[in-house]
């Protein structure tokens, strides 16, 4: 053997006799973090086409044409909802500046987890803390991490002698949570 090879095979030897070893380890970790609140709409509010000197519309609690928005957030959570809308809806054109309709929003609440507005209550001057989940609207206490909680807008209009045409206003529902 020559020289080489044999201080190739005593360094081979040499380290497989030393017993090292060398581990690897792969970690594949996936996360799925879900937001802690989701708010979607399930029904707009919709006062339809109205009439010159049609006088008070109402869209009553329960009522096809209300507003419903669904809430998804934590059962320990507590929000704080506020419906932010105009006293009036103005006309879009510019030439209309004097006419305005008046605009009378109401907002109540359902967190017993079903959409039922017969279990809901409404929020003194649109607003309030409320917790997602509390017992003592009728729900059953259970494991779910998850509550779902109802929002129902409706109120009335009151069309005069105005000219006619498109009338807007914003409407915001505001939600915090915490």
């Amino acid at each position: 053997m020559n020289k080489l090879t044999r201080i190739s095979f005593f360094v081979l030897l040499f380290l497989a006799l030393t017993g090292n070893t060398l581990y690897a380890q792969f970690i594949n970790l996936q996360l799925k973090v879900e937001p802690e609140l989701t708010a979607s709409v399930e029904r707009e509010l919709n006062f339809g086409e109205l009439i010159t000197n049609s006088g008070e519309t109402y869209i009553e609690l329960g009522d096809l044409n209300m507003g419903i928005f669904s809430i998804r957030a934590l059962n320990t959570q507590n929000l704080y909802i506020s419906l932010d809308a105009p006293d009036y809806l103005y006309p879009e054109a510019t030439t209309l500046n004097d006419d305005r309709i008046p605009l009378d929003l109401r907002v109540s609440i359902n967190n017993t987890d079903t959409n039922n507005p017969d279990n809901s209550i409404e929020l003194i001057e649109n607003e309030g803390y409320i917790p997602v989940f509390d017992q003592q609207f009728g729900s059953e206490p259970n494991d779910d991490v998850w509550k779902e909680m109802y929002i129902y807008i409706y109120g009335s209009v009151f069309v005069e002698n105005i000219a006619s045409g498109e009338y807007s206003g914003q409407v915001n529902l505001v939600i915090e949570y915490d």
